[in-house]
């Protein structure tokens, strides 16, 4: 029981890592999101 509740977090961790790659890799691309990095920055500034 406990080797299945371990592979089971194991899976969840592994999958929850492959959507974090991708997410970054889309927002790189994505200028709604460099236009809020720019914001961020310039709020930072002050």
């Amino acid at each position: 029981m406990r080797l299945l509740l371990a592979f089971i977090d194991w899976i969840k961790r592994r999958r929850q890592r492959r959507l974090e790659a991708e997410t970054i890799q889309y927002s790189a691309d994505d200028p709604w999101v460099l236009q809020q990095i720019e914001k961020f920055e310039r709020e930072l500034k002050r």
